[in-house]
């Protein structure tokens, strides 16, 4: 299995990632996806963290001149924050919950790392070097804000300063399970965050190319942002081509699944319908094996297409070579689908009763065709948000629904 990606890892823009080319979901062995002893724990839990004072990786606060080229415009580290607790540690950063010394803001202060061979060859590294461009060329209250840079007093270290979140989402549905699970009020209010950040995100001719439940944080406030954009990258129309070999498994669109490489935002509407989907369930809605396996699971619950559902099906790379249950299903059948979010559900129903119009907008998410996809701005004007959408947004952070 592979390994989890750390919310604030980044890799190469198009790059193979094996934990997005490899992983077979979030945790192969357990629909509850704890993380394995070979897993980071990228949790931002107060309780799990490491106080600084005990690490010997922290260094004091000095008062002596900065010998760092990269300090042009920067500040120091040392002067600005007080690093309290180191979280967590990826491949390729470290995350320390900080406090910032004039507004005593809690922030989330990420350190890349630098590999010494890459760095002789090519200086600051590439992917943060991409992830960092695009987090500063957005800004928007529905995804994750990076304040600064700030630097230390060596050329290798160079933090991010960013929003503090305790939870991801899929730490904060796993603390609303049964009975407790989401009203779809609230269950809306979530989604219409997740649609409106990811709008603007298309607005500003990016896609992200990894969306899922652990890369969207939740604020104590019941905010949600957009984060982890390692794999994010700017689009054109029309498209170019781009490796197919994003996007977590059990998130990604059958586009990519059968070769495309001229894909468009769609791909982020799908992981969105797939995200919707897990919303409710409390688990991910398709948990493939493996990319066949993940075929099988999609055409099973949404029907396989045809030349009048996706002409253009055909003509994809990897059409020919896959087999599928055709004669059990159809281009326009949805009733696996419809078995996991039934019209009249039994009593002790124990997930999110989903609605005509929230079906009707999740269907519309998980289209086959891309081309016939609804957009984000499209679903944020459909009448599941008309009317019953939380004035208050979800309480993740309540003990006692544990």
């Amino acid at each position: 299995m592979g390994k989890k990606r750390d919310r604030w890892d980044s890799s190469s823009e198009d790059e193979t990632d094996d934990n997005n080319t490899k992983s077979t979901g979030r945790d192969n062995k357990s629909s509850k996806r704890k993380p394995t002893s070979n897993e980071p724990n990228t949790r931002y839990s107060e309780k799990e963290a490491v106080p600084s004072s005990i690490n010997q990786d922290t260094p004091p606060r000095l008062s002596v001149p900065l010998h760092n080229p990269l300090l042009q415009g920067c500040r120091s580290v040392y002067d600005t924050y007080d690093r309290i607790a180191r979280l967590s540690e990826g491949t390729y950063g470290i995350v320390w919950k900080a406090k910032d010394l004039v507004t005593k803001e809690i922030v989330a202060l990420k350190q890349i790392k630098f590999d010494p061979q890459i760095q002789q060859q090519q200086g600051f590294p590439v992917t943060a070097l991409r992830e960092i461009n695009v987090l500063l060329a957005l800004s928007h209250e529905n995804i994750v804000s990076v304040r600064e840079m700030v630097v230390g007093s060596d050329v290798d270290k160079v933090f991010m300063v960013m929003e503090f979140f305790s939870l991801d989402l899929q730490e904060a549905v796993e603390r609303r399970k049964y009975p407790n699970v989401l009203r779809q009020a609230e269950l809306k209010g979530v989604l219409q965050q997740i649609l409106r950040g990811t709008e603007y995100m298309h607005s500003q001719w990016y896609m992200h190319r990894d969306m899922k439940t652990s890369n969207i944080l939740v604020h104590e406030t019941g905010r949600v942002a957009l984060c982890d954009f390692g794999l994010a990258r700017r689009y054109q129309d029309p498209p170019i081509n781009c490796t197919q070999l994003v996007v977590t498994l059990w998130y990604r669109a059958p586009e990519l699944l059968f070769g495309e490489e001229k894909y468009t935002p769609a791909i982020d509407i799908w992981s969105i319908g797939c995200i919707f989907g897990e919303l409710i369930q409390q688990e991910a809605m398709m948990q493939g094996q493996g990319e066949l396996d993940q075929i099988d699971k999609i055409f099973s619950m949404l029907g396989a297409p045809d030349e009048s559902s996706w002409p253009e099906f055909s003509s994809l790379p990897s059409a020919k070579i896959f087999r599928w249950r055709s004669a059990s299903s159809s281009a326009a059948s949805t009733q696996g689908l419809r078995q996991l979010f039934p019209i009249n559900p039994p009593p002790h129903f124990k997930q999110t009763f989903l609605d005509g119009n929230g079906f009707d907008l999740l269907t519309k998410l998980l289209t086959l065709n891309p081309k016939k996809r609804i957009t984000a701005k499209e679903a944020l004007k459909h009448p599941y948000f008309h009317k019953g959408v939380a004035p208050a947004l979800p309480n993740f952070f309540d003990d006692t629904m544990l």
